[in-house]
């Protein structure tokens, strides 16, 4: 899956305009740097989907609870220590399987962090190849089962939350219709000025 890079600033514009207006400011995200992107690519031998790459060099990204499901961008420093840490409890599990002797899921190297939650679920990207390539999933630190993707990358991730929060729509209509876990959400602001995303059914 791939999207032209370009769609992320101007999405993030978007969002990052939303925010100052309705939300209180945050913490936040520091952006990475191309030679860093590059030693990343290096690492993983193949290139990051432009989109992706585009997001972590993104400056001033609000770190806030802002993507649906309550995440919040991390770093890309913090992303390789997450992805070091998933790794290291994968390798510890060992093997295992399912009641009809299929392998467990387990995270791999190819799932790159790009948001956390309070719980430590995360947001990651697919960099397998194949058709998931690039979309934006979820990782549940308990379950490791790894539902159908949220986004179909983080530019998607990006115009979604953008244009739901501009005019009151739901989010992640795409991932329901794909018959996903996660419910369309529509954002609310509340006394606090922190921004939560409540199911569309309960409006």
């Amino acid at each position: 899956m791939t999207t032209d890079d370009h769609d992320v600033p101007t999405a993030w514009s978007r969002i990052k305009t939303w925010l100052a207006a309705h939300v209180r400011r945050g913490p936040l995200r520091p952006a990475s740097d191309a030679a860093r992107l590059d030693a990343l690519e290096a690492d993983l031998g193949a290139p990051l989907p432009a989109d992706l790459r585009a997001w972590w060099l993104l400056p001033d990204v609000s770190a806030n609870y802002w993507i649906p499901g309550e995440f919040a961008p991390v770093s890309l420093d913090e992303a390789l220590e997450t992805r070091e840490i998933w790794l290291l409890v994968a390798e510890q599990e060992g093997e295992s399987f399912d009641e009809n002797g299929q392998p467990e899921g387990r995270y791999l190297r190819e799932f790159m962090p790009i948001a956390l939650s309070p719980g430590g679920d995360g947001l990651i990207v697919d960099l397998r190849p194949g058709d998931t390539r690039g979309a934006v999933l979820l990782w549940d630190h308990e379950s490791w089962i790894l539902d159908v993707p949220h986004w179909a990358s983080v530019a998607p991730m990006l115009e979604d939350i953008a244009q739901a929060l501009k005019a009151g729509t739901p989010v992640l209509l795409s991932h329901a219709a794909l018959g996903g876990s996660q419910a369309p959400g529509i954002a609310t602001v509340d006394g606090e000025l922190d921004l939560a995303w409540q199911p569309a059914t309960a409006r």
